[in-house]
């Protein structure tokens, strides 16, 4: 656990999943990228849905919930898709899914918006009944009516189930969505994705949704096979870890197999790089 001003942090392991490593690393070679990641003999490589508790002023926030339990065994086969531990994630720091005030989507890819939801007779039903759900109107509306790149990405299951949901709020563009907690919008992974800054003026730290999805995506030029907009991914990971390692900001990743966050530093060639890694 981490103290941020009035706000509690919390990692949350809840699920282990399996991505090509390709698509993961887009045109950086195995040979490189594998030494960080290893892979299985389908070039598949193990990775970690880790969910944000933030928890203070009368709220209990989850960033993202993972993928859940709404699959059929073939695609938990073909992801490699462990149990869902968010219920025993939450309980080992007291908590409950009802306890549950917020839930900010940095985007509704699949891996980040499934574990909202969980099979209910021939349907879908919210896991956290009294929850608000916060995503950009941007995002929404790619999830709905997706372009034919990311159409894989976007469940449709779960993007009808996210419609049906009481509490939506569509925000547009970065704002502060409360005290002490702010949303960046980035577009080169998918249009209107959001991450979170957690910041008391004196220390911070952001989640860093897809945008840097693992301490492997640290290098400017390392982006994933999915991102839409690579060079506006390479500009906006650019801006982002340099003000960053100006302000001493702590970067969480949501997908890194070994680590939760980490300290970021320059190396003698400039490049950003972890300069320590941080357990929450």
């Amino acid at each position: 656990m981490m103290q941020i001003g009035d706000y509690r942090l919390y990692s949350l392991d809840v699920q282990d999943f399996a991505l090509d490593g390709g698509s993961m690393f887009g045109v950086v070679p195995k040979v490189m990228w594998e030494k960080l990641t290893p892979s299985d003999d389908l070039n598949r490589v193990m990775l970690k849905t880790r969910v944000l508790l933030i928890s203070g002023n009368g709220r209990n926030i989850l960033v993202d919930t993972g993928m859940g339990t709404a699959w059929s065994q073939k695609l938990r086969s073909i992801y490699r898709l462990s149990g869902f531990r968010l219920e025993t994630e939450l309980q080992a720091h007291g908590f409950v899914p009802e306890d549950i005030t917020d839930v900010i989507y940095t985007h509704l890819h699949f891996d980040h918006a499934g574990g909202a939801f969980r099979p209910a007779g021939d349907g879908l039903e919210p896991v956290f009944p009294s929850a608000r759900h916060y995503v950009q109107k941007e995002n929404y509306l790619s999830a709905i009516k997706p372009n034919q790149k990311e159409k894989v990405s976007y469940s449709a299951a779960f993007v009808e189930a996210f419609t049906r949901l009481s509490g939506v709020e569509l925000i547009e563009g970065a704002v502060e969505l409360f005290a002490g907690i702010e949303l960046i919008v980035s577009n080169g992974h998918t249009r209107g994705q959001q991450l979170v800054r957690v910041s008391d003026g004196k220390q911070a730290l952001v989640h860093g949704g897809d945008l840097v999805p693992s301490s492997a995506h640290l290098p400017l030029p390392w982006v994933m096979g999915f991102d839409i907009e690579p060079l506006t991914l390479i500009d906006e990971k650019a801006a982002l870890l340099r003000r960053m390692v100006e302000g001493g900001e702590l970067l969480f990743f949501g997908h890194d197999p070994f680590h939760e966050a980490a300290l970021l530093t320059l190396d003698e060639k400039g490049a950003v790089v972890a300069d320590s890694f941080i357990t929450l």
